[in-house]
């Protein structure tokens, strides 16, 4: 990440202390979500925010929807959907990996 200068552009990262296997019910987790943007966005600790986990599926509408009644419009990332949307766009795109880098699988024995 300080590579690619996303150091100074990234917000904190906040936890919402619910275990994976417990994200089974939207309504707690929209709870914890908004608490922690209801901290982060006034502070300008974020402008986005992003769900960090595959297992909050289908909880950024809600949450999005939560937020626009307390304050200004922030947008919610759904890390599936964010997720599934990069990997199609090279193929949209039709841009295939580049084959000058990278390392070449080793020679099989294929005698077997």
């Amino acid at each position: 990440m300080r590579r690619d200068a996303l150091t100074e552009r990234l917000g904190p990262i906040r936890v919402v202390d619910i275990p994976v296997l417990d994200l089974t019910g939207p309504e707690r987790l929209v709870d914890r979500l908004a608490e922690q943007a209801r901290e982060a966005v006034p502070r300008r600790e974020a402008d986005v925010i992003v769900l960090g986990c595959t297992g909050m599926i289908g909880v950024a509408a809600a949450l999005l929807e939560r937020l626009a009644q307390d304050g200004p419009f922030v947008p919610v990332v759904d890390p599936t959907g964010a997720a599934v949307t990069w990997l199609e766009s090279p193929v949209r795109l039709g841009v295939r990996p580049s084959r000058t880098t990278g390392i070449p699988p080793p020679a099989k024995d294929r005698s077997i």
